[in-house]
């Protein structure tokens, strides 16, 4: 039976991680930040022996595709928890691991979903743990509610990948885990902060639809946008309010936060789930004009209306295909040494490139 820590838990769920609110332009709640994930790779684990870079375990991967069998072929298991279904991104994750999975006749899965409460989410990880799996992969945005769970695979001797989303912050030193792999969204949010700025030829007055305020992703997103509009007095952040990462509670959000603005440039929705949202509000409320959406996902629909030419301008790709995170699993099942942190880095898309993106990207 795994060793349960109820009251770290509960103290924990309590305590939660501070509102992540922004007098005037600072970008980061005082004393709650992930940027240590940034740190380099230590020369431990360059000079280790197993070690392999992402082009290493990519190829070995793609050559037992081939074969239809990973490595020497010893049974390999895999165990995802999913924090929630309810988002395009998502559902696409859990898809492409189970099809990554199956290229290969000695690799089996598991796959639970949280939705979107950590009490169900530790749970399944908990019961993930009892399959005793070779890697166990992580994808949470429930902070520090989930901490005891990733503590009790490590006790369990489990290496942990941390895919996309829920990566501890830098207060949680006793956390372990083996790679977060990721879009890099500090990155994301400096590239439609700037965009932003250049459109608004900086001056306006802009809103902001964010995301789950205890997420990495939240912190990034936010922090990289506000690194680059900090450098612009003249544009004001004139409100923020929560979608929680999803259409319809994105476009109340929006809605209010018009209501209440009557005079708005910009708008950065953390996703392109919430910026769909946000563009049925500025419809309905008719101020679909003048102005400029920015957003987060390369989401097919909100490509489709960059390429059209609605206030949605620009978005960056968000890699959901869990191909790499498979690969990078599958390495360390089999004795590899790899980067604590992977990115993914992306280019804006805007209306100059969408067509193309959806030609080649988003069939």
């Amino acid at each position: 039976m795994i060793r349960m820590r109820n009251s770290v838990r509960a103290a924990l769920l309590f305590a939660g991680v501070a509102c992540l609110a922004l007098p005037g332009h600072s970008a980061l709640a005082e004393g709650v930040t992930f940027k240590s994930v940034y740190n380099p790779t230590p020369d431990a684990i360059l000079k280790d022996p197993n070690y392999m870079t992402v082009e290493q375990f990519t190829a070995k991967a793609r050559e037992g595709e081939k074969k239809g069998v990973y490595g020497s072929g010893k049974p390999i298991k895999l165990a995802f928890s999913q924090v929630v279904m309810n988002h395009p991104v998502r559902i696409n994750m859990v898809n492409t691991f189970k099809s990554n999975c199956a290229k290969y006749s000695n690799v089996t899965c598991d796959v639970t979903e949280g939705n979107g409460d950590s009490g169900v989410e530790i749970a399944n990880i908990e019961s993930l743990i009892q399959r005793k799996p070779d890697v166990m992969i992580v994808s949470s945005l429930s902070g520090t509610a989930v901490y005891p769970a990733y503590e009790e695979i490590d006790e369990a001797g489990i290496p942990l990948i941390i895919n996309n989303s829920g990566i501890p912050d830098d207060s949680a030193t006793d956390i372990k885990y083996t790679s977060f792999i990721s879009p890099d969204d500090w990155e994301n949010g400096r590239l439609l902060g700037q965009y932003m700025a250049d459109r608004l030829k900086g001056k306006g007055n802009v809103i902001v639809i964010e995301g789950v305020a205890e997420s990495s992703n939240y912190e990034h997103r936010l922090g990289g946008f506000m690194e680059v509009i900090d450098k612009y007095p003249d544009i004001h952040i004139v409100g923020r309010q929560s979608g929680a990462w999803i259409r319809m509670p994105a476009m109340k959000a929006a809605a209010d936060l018009l209501q209440a603005n009557p005079q708005i440039d910009g708008i950065y929705a953390m996703n392109d789930e919430m910026g769909m949202g946000v563009l049925q509000a500025l419809r309905s409320a008719g101020r679909d004009k003048g102005v400029v959406m920015v957003s987060v996902d390369g989401q097919k629909d909100l490509v489709q209306e960059i390429e059209k030419g609605s206030p949605a301008e620009a978005t960056v790709f968000w890699e959901s295909d869990m191909t790499r995170v498979v690969d990078a699993a599958l390495a360390v099942a089999d004795g590899a040494v790899i980067a604590p942190q992977v990115w993914y880095k992306e280019a804006l898309i805007t209306k100059a490139n969408a067509k193309e993106v959806l030609d080649k990207r988003l069939k």
